[in-house]
């Protein structure tokens, strides 16, 4: 029989303590979970709180993030405490939920909500949220059905953005012990950007204003960086949809552009490649975000060639058909009546789907899902043809 030294027991001891430490400790990234047709918001909580996966929901570790990618009803009675720090993106969908619960309950943890509206079915008298022993931020969110915003318990709540909880002045919205933060401007009217004023700004897109891109002209409150306001706030114009083509902004007048990154929370400020175009500063984006016009020093580069926004593609331009294509989608998409980001959305087709397409355009293909003929945007799409 093999007999260990004491030197050799140790050294397997330490080996095996050490592998215990590297199996149990391994960390597992944070993930995106997608509300769709299979995840519910009750499971997407679940498995944020769990780190295990829940229903069709994924999971992970550390500060996970929910997306929505259609509305929800969450089931009465039954919406679980969020006790892990959570980021909740709406993407502009709705909660439709029961008057008789409170949205979430917060306990010891940091939720974020943002672009999302919330409609009680029936008025709700109690509160919307509830947050004990930790914080509660809100940015763009709409609470509509309800007398009373947020109550907190040794927490802190921070509000921002075009918000507006069940109507409440600011100092009525939030109720209990703890700090809040509010900075409220007035809703703004959404504009498209060829209606901004041309003294404000100028805005192109790649693929044409039609395509998706979306514009509103912000005042100092509605910027929401007080450092930015305090460096000489000009102008600004909030950049939403679908900016990943590459849109234009033109401001006319000369000065210094800074660029606020609403993907980030809380929202960074920094440089951007400004150019000059007679006595215009201009930017090329690809991202969602704010552009802001400051005094300064004017940009003096000249308009760079890739920067040239294209018109909207011809029909000429388009390539024919590909009937029978396979596809894999890579991304939770909508499905729409026609090959346009303005266009009605069908149907919502999750990501790793798999169709044949029946027809393509430059940036769409057309596909049938659920008995739906409809549109999908390319950019999420693999095509094996």
């Amino acid at each position: 029989m093999l007999r260990l030294t004491n030197v050799a027991k140790k050294r397997a001891l330490l080996v095996l303590i050490l592998s215990l430490i590297f199996v149990t400790a391994w960390p597992v990234a944070a993930v995106d979970i997608y509300i769709d047709y299979t995840c519910t918001l009750h499971s997407a909580i679940n498995a944020a709180n769990k780190d295990r996966e829940r229903q069709d929901c994924e999971a992970g570790s550390g500060d996970d993030t929910i997306i929505f990618t259609r509305d929800d009803k969450p089931r009465s009675g039954d919406q679980p405490s969020i006790t892990e720090d959570l980021l909740i993106n709406g993407r502009n969908h709705t909660i439709n939920a029961d008057k008789s619960d409170p949205v979430f309950e917060v306990k010891d943890a940091h939720l974020i909500i943002r672009d999302i509206k919330i409609r009680f079915e029936g008025t709700r008298s109690g509160p919307a949220f509830e947050v004990r022993d930790g914080k509660l931020t809100l940015i763009n969110v709409v609470v509509e059905n309800c007398k009373r915003g947020v109550k907190q318990d040794d927490s802190h709540t921070t509000i921002r953005g075009v918000s507006n909880i069940c109507e409440l002045d600011a100092d009525e919205i939030v109720e209990g012990t703890g700090t809040t933060n509010l900075s409220l401007p007035q809703p703004e009217v959404p504009q498209t950007c060829g209606q901004l004023p041309a003294e404000v700004a100028v805005v192109s897109a790649t693929y044409g204003l039609a395509s998706g891109v979306q514009c509103t002209q912000l005042d100092g409150a509605g910027v929401g960086i007080q450092s930015v306001v305090d460096a000489g706030f000009i102008s600004a114009v909030n950049l939403w949809g679908y900016v990943e083509q590459g849109v234009e902004i033109c401001f006319p007048q000369l000065g210094s552009l800074v660029f606020i990154d609403s993907a980030n929370t809380p929202r960074t400020v920094s440089a951007i490649d400004a150019y000059r175009k007679g006595n215009s500063s201009c930017a090329h984006l690809r991202r969602p975000g704010t552009v802001v016009l400051t005094p300064g020093e004017p940009p003096t580069a000249s308009v760079p060639v890739a920067a040239e926004p294209a018109e909207s593609q011809p029909a000429s331009a388009q390539p024919a058909a590909v009937e029978g294509c396979p596809i894999h989608t890579t991304g939770h998409l909508r499905l729409r009546a026609a090959p346009s980001q303005e266009a009605e959305t069908l149907e919502y087709i999750p990501r790793g789907s798999n169709l044949n397409s029946l027809s393509r355009t430059t940036f769409w293909y057309q596909v049938n899902y659920r008995g739906l003929t409809g549109w999908i945007g390319q950019k999420y799409v693999r095509a094996n043809c």
